[in-house]
């Protein structure tokens, strides 16, 4: 080949490689923010929601029995990002309000995982959960059940504002719910 012919490959394969990585970068800011924000998956939802439901088919939920059982733990220590509690009975994890799954998986350090976004804009992380029966992005109505504990520690992160509320605020959190 000759020295122009060099130069003219290395031209295109420079411009498109730069296209591919600048792409990417850009394409994943973008999916990022939209994916990754709970303001905007809380908004999607309730657009969602309006424009297909009918009032008329909405029934009325009886009292929740998972919070009254969430607030049994025995202790709490802090754990990574959030706290862990330890519980001596098995329980089911029910929704506590309407939201939508974003995330069912496991995690490098809190084995099964399962987060939330409720309606009231607060995205909860419940870890080393047993069992969970939900599929991400999916919506969950109150008294849903989301996943099961056996005894034993479970983690749980709350989000609200975009902060992780601190120990105390987990532990007011946990006794304001309606039970």
């Amino acid at each position: 080949m000759k020295k122009w012919q060099w130069l003219i490959a290395s031209i295109v394969f420079v411009v498109i490689y730069s296209c591919n990585y600048y792409g990417d970068i850009a394409t994943k800011r973008v999916i990022h923010s939209v994916v990754y924000s709970s303001d905007d998956l809380v908004m999607m939802r309730k657009a969602v929601v309006s424009m297909l439901s009918n009032e008329d088919q909405q029934l009325p939920v009886s009292a929740d029995v998972s919070i009254s059982q969430l607030q049994l733990f025995e202790t709490i220590d802090r754990f990574n990002d959030g706290y862990l509690l330890v519980y001596d009975e098995p329980f089911v994890l029910n929704a506590l309000y309407d939201g939508m799954i974003v995330f069912t998986g496991h995690t490098k350090y809190n084995g099964k995982t399962v987060s939330v976004v409720y309606d009231t804009g607060d995205t909860v992380t419940f870890g080393f959960v047993d069992d969970f029966y939900v599929l991400p992005y999916t919506t969950v109505t109150k008294g849903a059940v989301v996943a099961t504990k056996k005894s034993g520690e479970l983690y749980i992160q709350i989000e609200r504002n975009g902060e992780i509320l601190n120990m105390e605020e987990t532990i007011r959190w946990l006794k304001e719910q309606p039970i």
